[in-house]
């Protein structure tokens, strides 16, 4: 009790010292390596900015997963602001921005540029994270395919891997340089990701993590840290060769078991708190990547299943134990994922990468969204956080000792309670009292009688001696959203679970002065001793209670909490990035989303989005405004019962009619596999004649190498064509090699042989990404002159190269062959997308096409010439009677009204038991990649820009029947996933070059 005791006196201290000032002290920036110019630096408690504390509230967005541009990225980067986060961390994909080597291309989609420009338009800090490797779930780890050519090894100081990368580096340095903070928005720069230094038998390691630290400091980024992301809390990169400015880790702590979406590990409360003591004591502790969702596997559970997992309950428990542990960055990853289009993903995921994150893939807001909103509120409104330190950890400040609590004290006085049961295994209520430090002394709360409640997997941050303006919450068993002065009257905003009890005493008030409720008669107030206001109650719906005109009090119950925001008004006093609770804000209840809020004289303009036809908006604004207007049109308001300005928002919102794709009249075909007719001419194709290869892993078993990296292709559908004389052969063995869950089809001439369906999968625990099989040949589909075998394989991307060994080197295609029987291949033909490595869309970039005959002829383009679909009346629905591949084409137009966000996607209804994979083609691009036998993904979501949400659309569907017996898709259909009424700008058509640009 002696250390309780001291604590206690220093808590006295602090509130004498402090009087009724909420002055938070700054402390000392602390230079790390001794750069004396840096625009931003940090302490062991937090980074500042313009020597003021912040808390970096971050989260994970990848452009490139949004080819739409800067309209796009706007939308998610105010969609994030609005909820608290006042970062964005990007990796930069070199893959796609070099997709020959020595043709450096950072236009459209690829900008970097663009990105920081958006973000500091929006008023959002950025972290660029360029690697050259970033992992990502993204083929080669962003690494370019012609990179698995080069014989050096990758991630060391190999001269050959340091000439690649350098060029790539280099500009990303000076791309971002200019727009280091104050100048722009970028705070930070991480060198590598999820590296690990140099050991015995691996050499050169740290070598070349320091080469790229030269490299990003000798091209300009000299004002702000240079950071790295730790695999896991293992200290690598703290100091010494290749150490960084600013030590990083990453947790996913609930993992990635989607199919269990209900089983949660326990929570630890002392990992992250060990691992910050033990390797950076004096500096503060970052997260630059924490759990903000989950990857699904090809032949997963799906993306609501991740969610599930990783739900808000999840980030209201394991966020709030990130707070007790004292980090003060915390970067969320996924916070939005976007779409792995083209062949962006690695082959353990499909085209979605959705992650279950707070924004989901169509850009619709989730449940978990809003619980971070509060989160992210909350610590933007307490600087005293920031400063504070752990003082207790366990079961001995409550009266449940099945409720574990940490405690954070700050040297003004406050404290910070954050409380969790100690199993998530626990899902019924605990009851409890909590014994908090206040300036009358300890307190046992609730002290008027009754007991606190914490519900199975919640955790609460509570608080005593919390200041608000020039009120103070003595103690409060309601957690905080956000406080600010408006008009000379403190508000606080308050919530609890609807039917828990809550007990607060607001102090440093006037003498004399009263306590009026309004609004819910669910919640009390009374003057108590000692100049305070106690609440108490049960929230519903929203309270009000007033304090003499001085202060507001405001009650909600946690559901209707979720629809408030704190919005911050632009100021001469404070910068764009700016979320400290004396930056001016209002307050604004009810709606969907508000992005943003503008005072012109008496006119409070808000924008916003709304997905009801009819809502209730209360605000709370400073006393010169009245009147209200809502994306620009005039709100009715008056003042209401609460003391808001009080109005409804009326929408127009209707159902959206989408096209019928039924109709067989609609579509057009063509055969997508000629490759197997005998008058097939593939002497334009390249020729397979490598005799050997430079990576770790060597052919199985025949003459020439036929890996189609090799030969330049890199992505997407490859076939291979393998030229024998006579029929004296009876058969041929390959062994083939596309990823998890590839598959491939093989025919001799045009006899059909057999497929390989791409059963091994990833999420059955390991598997294989490749298969060793045995045809036998018909002998009378064989010639006495030239036969040919071809195989066609669809490849699932390259591996990562996560533990740095070369594993994106893995081969792709035949990695061996034989023909059985007798005799041997005369020569073999490879063809992939048109061109390899000169590919001619520099606009959608290198990873949009395959090697189909329908991508290879621009049948995918805008703008393709009918004859080229020669069959008409054929339709994926009637599909085709055997083994083979074709395409489908079909035009629509959408007439979306521009106030409306509305999403659209294609959607499959799968059959499991037929095999069929098809490509997905919206004006050019290629967003959808579908498994109908491994699945899961049956929802396409097409971005507005990609598609044209106010004219034609050209969709191209490919259908590959792996069975003998063929395949239909049994229902295909486009749907909306959302219908907002939005203030968002339109999206609009991004360059989308058609057949006459691209294949004449």
């Amino acid at each position: 009790m002696k250390s309780l005791h001291r604590l206690v006196a220093l808590c006295l201290l602090a509130f004498s010292l402090s009087a009724f000032s909420y002055t938070v002290p700054q402390g000392s920036p602390g230079f790390y390596h001794g750069n004396s110019s840096a625009a931003v630096t940090f302490d062991a408690h937090s980074l500042f900015l313009d020597n003021k504390r912040l808390y970096v509230f971050s989260g994970e967005v990848h452009p490139w997963r949004i080819p739409s541009g800067k309209a796009a990225w706007r939308d998610v980067f105010q969609k994030m602001k609005a909820a608290g986060f006042n970062s964005v961390s990007v990796y930069h994909h070199w893959g796609l921005s070099e997709g020959k080597q020595g043709s450096l291309d950072f236009n459209f989609f690829r900008s970097h540029t663009d990105v920081y420009e958006v973000a500091k338009e929006v008023g959002i800090l950025v972290v660029p994270r360029p690697g050259p490797y970033i992992n990502a779930e993204t083929t080669a780890g962003g690494f370019p395919g012609w990179l698995t050519n080069n014989p050096a090894k990758a991630r060391t100081n190999a001269t050959g891997f340091t000439q690649a990368w350098t060029p790539f580096m280099t500009s990303v340095a000076k791309f971002a340089a200019p727009f280091q903070y104050p100048d722009g928005p970028v705070i930070a720069v991480q060198s590598e990701n999820e590296f690990f230094p140099s050991s015995g038998s691996d050499t050169g390691r740290s070598e070349y993590m320091q080469a790229i630290e030269n490299t990003l400091r000798g091209n300009g980024i000299t004002k702000v840290p240079l950071t790295h992301n730790d695999a896991n809390t293992g200290g690598r990169f703290v100091k010494g060769l290749g150490g960084v400015d600013l030590y990083m880790w990453d947790s996913y702590p609930q993992g990635f078991d989607c199919a269990n979406p209900t089983s949660w590990s326990e929570v630890n409360s002392n990992y992250e708190p060990n691992a910050h003591q033990q390797y950076i004591p004096d500096e503060m502790w970052a997260s630059g990547e924490f759990q903000g969702g989950s990857f699904d596997p090809w032949g997963g559970s799906g993306y609501d299943k991740c969610f599930q997992l990783t739900n808000e309950q999840f980030a209201n428990v394991l966020y709030k134990n990130n707070y007790a542990a004292q980090t003060s960055y915390q970067n969320l990853y996924m916070t939005y994922g976007g779409t792995n289009w083209g062949n962006l993903a690695e082959p353990t995921v499909y085209t979605s990468y959705d992650y279950g994150a707070p924004i989901r893939e169509d850009r619709t807001l989730s449940p978990k969204y809003s619980e971070i909103k509060l989160q992210a509120t909350f610590l933007h409104s307490s600087p005293d956080f920031l400063i504070a330190t752990s003082s207790t950890n366990g079961t001995s400040i409550t009266t449940n000792s099945g409720i574990y609590a940490s405690v954070l004290q700050s040297p003004t006085g406050v404290g910070f309670y954050i409380l969790r049961q100690n199993s998530v295994k626990t899902l019924t209520s605990a009851q409890f009292q909590l014994r908090v430090n206040t300036s009358q002394g300890q307190l046992t709360v609730p002290q008027f009688g009754g007991s606190a409640t914490l519900d199975g997997r919640e955790s609460q941050i509570l608080v005593s001696e919390y200041p608000f303006g020039s009120h103070k919450l003595q103690y409060s068993t309601a957690e905080i959203f956000a406080w600010s002065t408006i008009g000379g009257v403190d508000n606080i905003i308050l919530y609890a679970q609807a039917g828990h009890s809550i007990e607060v005493v607001v102090s440093n008030v006037a003498a004399g002065s009263t306590a009026k409720v309004s609004g819910s008669t669910s919640i009390n107030a009374r003057t108590g001793n000692n100049n305070t206001v106690i609440i108490t109650g049960s929230p519903s719906g929203i309270s009000s209670v007033s304090i003499s005109s001085k202060a507001t009090v405001i009650v909600a119950d946690k559901h209707t909490a979720l629809s408030f925001w704190n919005i911050q008004l632009p100021s001469t006093t404070s910068t764009i990035y700016d979320k400290a609770p004396d930056v001016p804000s209002v307050f604004i209840f009810g709606p969907y989303l508000v992005r943003n809020a503008t005072i012109t004289g008496s006119r409070l303009a808000i924008n916003g989005d709304t997905n009801v036809t009819s809502t209730t908006i209360d605000i709370i604004a400073p006393p010169q405004v009245n009147s209200v207007t809502w994306n620009g049109y005039p709100i009715r308001v008056t003042k209401s019962n609460i003391g808001t300005l009080r109005g409804t928002i009326i929408t127009s919102l209707q159902p959206i009619t989408l096209p019928n794709l039924k109709d067989a009249s609609q579509w057009s075909c063509l055969d997508s596999l000629p490759e197997i007719q005998s008058n097939f001419d593939d002497s334009s194709w390249v020729t397979a004649n490598k005799t050997a290869t430079q990576r770790p892993i060597q052919p199985s078993a025949g003459k020439f190498v036929l890996y189609a990296d090799e030969y330049g292709f890199h992505q997407g559908n490859t076939i291979a064509r393998g030229h024998f004389t006579g029929n004296t052969a009876t058969g041929v063995q390959l062994n083939v090699q596309g990823g998890f869950n590839f598959g491939y089809s093989v025919w001799v001439n045009d006899q059909f042989l057999g497929s390989n369906q791409g059963t091994n999968q990833y999420s059955s625990g390991g598997g294989t990404d490749q298969t060793t099989d045995t045809w036998t040949f018909n002998q009378t589909s064989l010639n006495t002159g030239d036969n040919v075998v071809t195989v066609v394989v669809d490849t699932t991307g390259l591996e990562e190269d996560y533990s740095g060994n070369d594993q994106f080197k893995t081969p792709r295609g035949i990695r061996g062959y034989k023909l059985i029987g007798g005799g041997d291949f005369d020569h073999w033909k490879i063809q992939g997308n048109l061109g390899g490595e000169d590919f001619p869309d520099k606009v959608r970039g290198p990873l949009n096409e395959g090697g189909l005959f329908v991508e290879r002829q621009g049948g995918h383009l805008p703008g393709a010439p009918p004859t080229l679909f020669n069959q008409s009346s054929c339709t994926p629905l009637n599909g085709i009677t055997s083994a083979g591949i074709r395409a489908y084409k079909t035009s629509f137009n959408l007439d979306i009204p521009t106030n409306v966000d509305a999403p659209v996607a294609l959607q499959f209804t799968r059959t499991p038991s037929s095999s069929y994979r098809s490509v997905i083609y919206i004006n050019g691009w290629q967003f959808g990649r579908f498994n109908s036998k491994d699945g899961p993904q049956t929802v396409f979501p097409l971005p507005e820009g990609i598609l044209n949400h106010r004219g034609s659309n050209d969709l191209v569907v490919t259908l590959w029947s792996l069975d003998a017996n063929g395949a239909t898709i049994a229902d295909l259909e486009l749907v909306t996933t959302g219908i907002i009424s939005s203030s968002k700008e339109a999206v609009a058509q991004v360059q989308s070059p058609s057949f006459s640009d691209l294949r004449l």
